[in-house]
């Protein structure tokens, strides 16, 4: 019974330790397995990280290469934008092409240009191909975000324009779909702001290439407004204002190309002051200039706009009537002419006639004549017989089935043939 009783302990001591054992080895697997877990889970979260740092900097690469790739394209196009712009003299031209260039470079949908009008210092919207030119759009300096950058001569951005103008609901001026307004400027001089809407996935140097865009648009204004100027210049009589006979010729050749594609007349009245000579010896040649001036002022204000009044030479004026007959022309030249015979001009009493007169002819093409030199110089055979009719007068040329030489009258003494065979060369083909 002894024994039975140690063995049976001595199987329980066993046992007991077997099972310890046993819950030592089961404890161990279960932290294990535990920490094995964590391990991994670490592991994992790292390789989330890392890819998330990978896709991160991908991005980064992708923005730097769109970036560099607009740069590139930019200053690629930059020769070409420059000879567009600069090789144009046509406002109309440049504002489109400025128009264009911001639309070929900005991934914007909106894209607006005010000029300045110095005559009222106003922003004037230049209007799209295509876009009602009723309502004309105008920006007052310092108004909406597109004045404000005006008026500051800088870059304006709407978020911080709203951050700083609380009232901006309020504002008359409608430019709330710009994001950004970028002033036009040659050195200390506005010529106009460009508006641009919200950039598609904007990258950061949207007002870097603005700020170029619009350095280079100011360039091609300027030069535009300079050569317009040279080219007015070069077209206009600098003691009257009235056109010169190269801006004559120009335009001739214009008016009759619309004559044969519309089969309308171009009339010319050629005339010029009587006695001139006697009132620059009498009053001075001072007074004469004056004289020549006020009388210019004078024809321009019974013209209308559509025909060239040119100062031909010396006292000497043509006004080229596109569209009007010779009959009409006459009216209006017998008008000019009872117009100027009773104006007040100063020192008009101690003219031969008792006041500043003139004498003209009136011919048309291509009734009269194939060519504008042809007419011209029918018209100053008409004003020569108005001045051996005794002056202040108006004849309007009338077709003969005779010649000249049969009517008994001679031609002008006072033809200047060296101006007469330029006037020739130039416009022999018209």
């Amino acid at each position: 019974m002894n024994y039975l009783s140690i063995g049976i302990a001595l199987l329980v001591i066993v046992s007991i330790i077997v099972a310890y054992r046993s819950g030592l080895s089961l404890g161990r697997t279960a932290k294990q397995e535990k920490e094995d877990k964590e391990q991994d889970a670490a592991y994992l979260r790292e390789i989330l990280s890392r890819d998330r740092q990978l896709h991160d900097q991908q991005n980064k690469n992708d923005s730097l290469n769109n970036l560099n790739d607009r740069y590139l394209s930019f200053m690629l196009k930059i020769p070409t934008i420059v000879q567009r712009l600069n090789t144009t003299l046509k406002y109309e031209e440049i504002t489109k092409s400025v128009v264009q260039i911001v639309s070929d470079i900005i991934p914007t949908k909106k894209v607006e240009l005010y000029i300045l009008d110095i005559t009222d210092n106003l922003l004037r919207k230049v209007s799209s191909p295509g876009e009602d030119q009723k309502g004309q759009v105008i920006c007052k300096i310092g108004e909406g975000l597109v004045g404000t950058a005006a008026q500051h001569r800088m870059i304006k951005l709407r978020e911080h324009f709203n951050k700083v103008n609380t009232n901006v609901m309020n504002n008359q001026q409608d430019d709330s779909e710009l994001w950004m307004a970028v002033p036009i400027n040659f050195k200390d001089r506005l010529l106009g702001v460009i508006g641009i809407g919200k950039v598609k996935n904007p990258i950061g140097n949207e007002i870097d290439l603005m700020k170029m865009i619009a350095d280079i648009a100011g360039v091609a204004l300027i030069n535009q407004a300079m050569l317009g100027e040279a080219k007015e210049k070069a077209n206009t009589d600098s003691l009257t204002g009235l056109n010169n006979r190269n801006y004559l010729f120009h335009m001739a050749q214009n008016f009759v190309e619309q004559a044969f594609r519309e089969g309308s007349p171009i009339s010319i009245f050629l005339f010029d002051i009587d006695n001139f000579k006697h009132y620059n010896d009498t009053n001075g040649h001072d007074e004469g200039d004056k004289l020549l001036k006020e009388l210019s002022g004078l024809v321009r204000g019974v013209t209308r706009k559509s025909s060239v009044i040119v100062r031909y030479g010396g006292e000497e004026f043509i006004v080229m009537l596109p569209g009007i007959t010779k009959e009409n022309a006459f009216i209006y030249a017998e008008r000019l002419r009872e117009n100027i015979s009773i104006y007040p001009f100063p020192h008009r009493e101690k003219q031969p006639l008792g006041r500043v007169s003139i004498s003209g002819g009136v011919a048309s093409f291509p009734i009269d004549g194939s060519s504008i030199y042809k007419v011209i110089q029918l018209a100053d055979m008409a004003l020569y017989k108005a001045k051996a009719g005794g002056r202040n007068r108006v004849i309007m040329h009338e077709s003969y089935h005779f010649s000249d030489a049969d009517t008994g009258i001679d031609a002008p003494e006072n033809v200047d043939k060296e101006s007469a065979d330029e006037t020739k060369m130039v416009i022999e083909n018209i």
